[in-house]
């Protein structure tokens, strides 16, 4: 059994020493020693190069065909993560003031997380002692980690959830100063929905009223106009059918169209069809990048290497787990090299990611005065992500343990589904959402994101006790 002091030690430490490098990077910032250049170049180093080479050194030696069967579940987990995330937002986006520039950003800063650089630091320093084995858990939880990043991938740039994003920035949808009006629940997307649907069964109602109304307002003159003036002579209504309109313009344009008026439609047609292709064919090529993105090519390639015995001998001696021992001359496999040195350039990437989020929160920009900022929406993201989110989690992975789709003994496993419930919004979201503004402009998105990073110090080490108590 593990001491509280213990659980308490493990949850924090790790912490400190990723919050020392975000501080690294905001001073950087700050001191305009790292521009915005630098960030730039930086990031797309980490995303494409450190990070991939990382998850590829990392899967080869961990991955078997004993632990394999954790990359269905921790999916599953990952998405059910994530379709909460989205279902917190709309819920409260629908109750609490949101600006008009942002309904759209509220469903994507709850629902996708930070699954990169944060749990890796924090899952790379917790399985380097006890209770795990830092000989193997310590890659088999940056492996599990990758699962979440390739979920994570899947969403925001294959199934759309970052193009999304420009729906705020749309023509007609107000700006600045101008999107911070309040509007009522009927005026809200799901509410305004139900509105319309209240208000398409109300006239049924109301026209038989109205019916009944007029029905008996009738009968009431009848009886008048009988009293006064007697009985009226019965007259009989003939109905002569009206003859059929005649259109001769149509029809003789119809007869004599020239053969050159045909020839005009053709290239209208062509044009139209080109107009709509190009959109479609840049949209479907996005998703494929999405798809083909480092990172997920990364683990796509590292899966057969690691799973296929005579494959993983080329990079790591496999006589151990029944595979071939191969040599090369240095008495090393002989795609070894190979590996250290994807270990070499991937050691940088969480480091350097975490150094990036402190220069990136050294740019956020936060509007003045507080009172213009969604404080309701903004506490009420951070409890769903973060406090919400990580108890069901909790329980979901212990309901996965007795179910038997987890293993008991599946400690790497079981923490890293129960640790990554309660990450932060994505960093990701802003770059996006900062193109897609006019000015650039993501006031709203900075501010969501620092009450949660704010916070992330005392909901990790709650969470990273927890999961190491049940782990």
């Amino acid at each position: 059994m593990l001491s509280p002091s213990f659980l308490i030690f493990s949850g924090i430490m790790p912490l400190v020493k990723t919050f020392l490098s975000i501080a690294v990077g905001y001073f950087l910032a700050r001191q305009d020693l790292f521009p915005a250049a630098a960030v730039k170049g930086a990031s797309h180093l980490t995303m494409n190069v450190s990070l991939p080479l990382l998850i590829f050194a990392s899967v080869v030696p961990a991955f078997n065909t004993q632990n394999a069967a954790a990359i269905g579940p921790l999916f599953m987990v990952a998405f059910v993560y994530q379709l909460l995330g989205f279902l917190f937002g709309l819920i409260i986006r629908e109750i609490c003031y949101v600006p008009r520039n942002f309904w759209q950003g509220i469903l994507v800063v709850s629902g996708l997380s930070n699954w990169s650089s944060l749990p890796n630091a924090v899952v790379m320093s917790i399985t380097q002692r006890p209770p795990f084995n830092p000989m193997t858990d310590t890659e088999l939880g940056v492996s599990y980690v990758a699962i979440f990043i390739v979920a994570y991938h899947l969403v925001f740039f294959v199934l759309g959830a970052a193009y999304t994003l420009s729906w705020d920035y749309l023509p007609g949808i107000p700006q600045g100063e101008a999107a911070e009006f309040r509007v009522s629940w009927k005026e809200k997307p799901i509410g305004s929905y139900i509105h319309r649907r209240l208000r398409a069964l109300r006239p049924s109602a109301s026209q038989e009223r109205a019916s009944l109304e007029m029905n008996a307002t009738t009968n009431e003159g009848s009886i008048y106009r009988n009293s006064v003036s007697g009985p009226e002579p019965s007259t009989q209504v003939v109905v002569v059918p009206r003859p059929p309109k005649a259109h001769p313009v149509a029809k003789s344009s119809s007869y004599h169209a020239p053969q050159s008026s045909k020839e005009e439609i053709a290239p209208m047609h062509t044009t139209s069809f080109d107009r709509t292709r190009h959109p479609r064919v840049k949209r479907l090529l996005i998703r494929i990048y999405g798809v083909l993105s480092p990172v997920t090519v990364s683990l796509v390639l590292s899966l057969p290497f690691a799973l296929v015995p005579q494959l993983k001998a080329l990079f790591i001696d496999g006589s151990e787990t029944g595979g071939p021992d191969w040599k090369g001359p240095d008495d090393r496999p002989p795609l070894a090299f190979l590996l250290d040195t994807a270990q070499f350039l991937g050691e940088m990437a969480i480091p350097l990611a975490l150094i990036l989020l402190g220069a990136s929160f050294a740019r956020l920009k936060i509007p003045r005065p507080i009172s213009r900022l969604p404080i309701t929406a903004m506490v009420s993201v951070t409890f769903a992500k973060m406090i919400l989110l990580p108890v069901i989690g909790v329980f979901m992975v212990q309901g996965m343990v007795n179910g038997g789709m987890i293993h008991r003994d599946a400690k790497v496993e079981k923490f890293v589904a129960m640790f990554l419930s309660g990450s932060p919004a994505a960093i990701n979201q802003l770059i996006v959402a900062s193109l897609y503004s006019p000015d650039a402009n993501v006031d709203t998105l900075a501010a969501f994101l620092l009450v949660q990073y704010m916070f992330l110090f005392f909901s990790s080490s709650a969470l990273t006790a927890v999961s190491l108590l049940l782990a």
